[in-house]
């Protein structure tokens, strides 16, 4: 089976060409805003240097997010354009999901994060249970200990705590996009109980979300790609027109509005 994962959730872009047991190729590049720009070309440069064809490939597996707005919507788009018109398996899998799953190997639980703006974290909480196979196969299933939380550090480390889902033995793992100022917070209310992945240490790997989307696939767990929508967690600001603004009086506070509405699209674009 050959599958295609795009992730373009954040700033940091990854896509990848792999089998059930094999890596044919991968990117991850800071993409800033241009998701929709270098998406397209990015997929047609690795199918191109993989010697694959868009018709040679059996799944298209995306990250559905959460994440920035922008960045979230182009890679779904593409990969629900790319299933439809292919006609090929469509996969799912959320932004965290993917986060966590870089630190299977952490003997105890892992907070996957997101800078969400507005002074807010995307975060959920995992769990990895290590298996070993007949023929010494190291392998591991993720259990997602949490729903998936939008929280300022703050309320993050007091839900925590008061959610028992902090070990007494071993640390809770933070990883992910996480700014400076939210990782002093979170170790200020958790000390000890806290460790930290950022940074490049923590940057997603479209190779791990082909993985999770394969498990999905073998379990029969396919998406539909007219139904499947974003993991946005927020409703998305939208900013209103001024050109109606004299027509509907209120001109004043209809900029204060407008300028609210867009400091909050601001805070998306993370």
């Amino acid at each position: 089976m050959l599958l295609l994962a795009l992730d373009t959730s954040t700033r940091q872009a990854s896509i990848a060409l792999c089998s059930e047991n094999e890596l044919y190729g991968e990117y991850s590049w800071h993409v800033g805003n241009n998701h929709s720009v270098e998406l397209l070309e990015s997929i047609r440069h690795l199918l191109a240097e993989c010697q694959v064809t868009f018709q040679d490939l059996d799944a298209i597996a995306v990250a559905t997010g959460p994440g920035s707005f922008n960045g979230v919507r182009v890679a779904l788009a593409t990969a629900k354009a790319l299933a439809f018109s292919l006609q090929k398996s469509l996969i799912g899998v959320p932004t965290l999901d993917v986060i966590a799953a870089q630190q299977q190997q952490w003997r105890g639980p892992v907070c996957a994060v997101l800078e969400a703006g507005r002074s807010e974290l995307y975060a959920a909480c995992y769990l990895f249970d290590e298996q070993l196979t007949n023929t010494g196969d190291l392998t591991y299933t993720m259990r997602r200990e949490s729903d998936y939380l939008l929280f300022t550090p703050q309320q993050l480390a007091a839900h925590l705590q008061a959610q028992g889902q902090l070990d007494q033995n071993v640390p809770l793992l933070f990883a992910g996009e996480l700014s400076v100022a939210s990782r002093q917070t979170l170790y200020a209310s958790l000390q000890e109980k806290s460790r930290f992945v950022y940074g490049m240490q923590a940057s997603r790997q479209a190779s791990l979300l082909a993985r999770l989307a394969m498990q999905r696939l073998f379990e029969g767990k396919e998406d539909d790609p007219l139904v499947i929508e974003p993991l946005y967690l927020r409703r998305p600001s939208i900013t209103k027109s001024v050109r109606k603004q004299p027509l509907l009086g209120g001109g004043e506070q209809a900029s204060r509005d407008q300028a609210t509405t867009e400091r909050e699209e601001g805070a998306l674009r993370h």
